[in-house]
């Protein structure tokens, strides 16, 4: 988070309230996340996996590019 200057508060919300979340056939999920970031709309990606109950968080990342991940 503090590599790619990712707020606490953003992935909170992401996870609450995600655009679109896709499952994997490993049990992987992806959850997805449109928002604006000065005036421009981001993508936040979310990778994560489910195990005891909880969510365990693999990798994010932020991109502009937003028809390619969507």
């Amino acid at each position: 988070m503090e590599e790619r200057t990712i707020s606490k508060e953003l992935i909170e919300e992401a996870l609450r309230n995600p655009t679109k979340v896709w499952y994997d056939e490993d049990g992987r999920i992806l959850i997805k996340k449109l928002y604006k970031k000065k005036d421009k709309e981001r993508l936040l990606l979310i990778i994560g996996e489910k195990a005891n109950g909880k969510l365990k968080i693999i990798t994010i990342i932020e991109t502009s590019k937003i028809k390619k991940y969507l």
